[in-house]
């Protein structure tokens, strides 16, 4: 597994620019590409866990999704859809660790760098926070 790519996914137009170029490398370093949506789990009961229960199957579906469309991009490249219950960026950065990532990918939301700064976007965290490199591909307008 070492030497992964690891790619942040969660449906958003900027999430689908960075799976192609996720899946490109992959290619070019013949790794495997690790899809990743984080979410943090609560444990408290009734409402709560129903709408974590929600939020983890519309991660795996965003994922098996993403996963889908990878194969199809190129079938040669390995993909494992993972769900992880931590916060986004914590589940980006255990992923990277456990599998020796090369990089770690996202996709940018397209909002002004000071947005991100002040609201604390998973990019931006990232950026601050890792140290595997990170790749942030740009919205696509």
């Amino acid at each position: 597994m070492a030497g992964d790519i690891v790619l942040g996914f969660d449906g958003s137009a900027g999430a689908e620019a960075a799976l192609v170029v996720a899946v490109t490398l992959a290619r070019a370093f013949d790794a495997t590409l690790a899809i990743v949506f984080g979410y943090e789990p609560n444990p408290m009961g009734g409402e709560t866990s129903d709408y974590q229960y929600q939020l983890k199957q519309l991660g795996e579906g965003f994922v098996n999704a993403a996963a889908a469309e990878a194969s199809r991009l190129d079938p040669r490249v390995s993909v494992e859809p993972l769900v992880v219950g931590l916060r986004p960026v914590a589940a980006l950065l255990e992923t990277a660790v456990e599998r020796a990532a090369r990089v770690i990918v996202v996709g940018s939301t397209g909002e002004l760098p000071i947005v991100g700064a002040i609201l604390g976007s998973v990019p931006h965290k990232l950026l601050h926070h890792s140290r595997i490199p990170v790749l942030v591909v740009p919205h696509p307008d």
